[in-house]
């Protein structure tokens, strides 16, 4: 953690690696540990990241985070943040390794000049979210449509109607599904994770696959227990 270097912050907003494979057993309900190290690599490949910028990055696992519900301990986080005497507050998440620090970069040079920056994820959610103290609203926040494929779409159409500026950087895919995981393993083969991806999932050919259910179908056909998709 590095603190008050400047009044932008870097929030990393996560879960522990234990707890995102609980939840998102992606390799599969009998590969709790194969889950376990790739959620590991992708906070290693994040933080890594986040450490290249050039503003003070704090890092917030569930052992940190206050409240109830998800909206609740995010907008605790950002709180606590402008509480600290920090004017803009930029999060991530952990699940989008094509993150660049030249997209972080992006969203810090945006929070010169704009109240808000936001980086849609392709499935409809958000990778990264930039809110200016002065137009932070706690009820507003929390009522936002987290964690749905609604998102990116609400925070938008949410500035246009307040008048807010705002910039929007560019769509990336996160991996919060086995079909998304596969494919990333696929477009980016010689990567640390796509390796690690391919080498767990034994899915040798690509040229069978087309959609992302067949990845699913393929992936749990090869399976020896030939269990169903686990529930995400």
């Amino acid at each position: 953690m590095r603190l008050q270097r400047n009044k932008t912050v870097l929030l990393v907003f996560s879960l522990s690696a234990k707890i995102e494979a609980e939840r998102k057993p992606l390799f599969g309900a009998k590969k709790q540990k194969v889950s376990t190290q790739f959620f590991d690599l992708l906070i290693k490949n994040t933080l890594e990241v986040a450490n290249k910028s050039n503003v003070d990055v704090v890092w917030l696992d569930e052992t940190q985070q206050k409240g109830n519900t998800f909206a609740e301990r995010y907008a605790n986080a950002y709180k606590s943040l402008y509480a600290q005497g920090y004017t803009n507050v930029i999060s991530i998440g952990n699940d989008t390794p094509n993150l660049t620090a030249n997209h972080i970069q992006q969203a810090v040079d945006a929070m010169a000049t704009k109240k808000v920056v936001f980086g849609p994820s392709k499935d409809g959610g958000i990778y990264l979210f930039g809110v200016h103290k002065s137009i932070f609203n706690e009820d507003a926040f929390k009522n936002l449509p987290w964690l749905t494929s609604k998102l990116s779409k609400k925070i938008h159409t949410l500035a246009i109607a307040k008048n807010v500026s705002f910039t929007v950087l560019e769509t990336l895919k996160d991996l919060d599904t086995t079909a998304s995981v596969i494919c990333y393993a696929y477009e980016n083969p010689n990567s640390v994770l796509g390796s690690f991806i391919l080498f767990h999932t034994n899915i040798k050919s690509k040229s069978t696959l087309k959609t992302g259910n067949n990845l699913v179908a393929l992936f749990y056909t090869s399976s020896v227990s030939r269990r169903g998709p686990p529930r995400l």
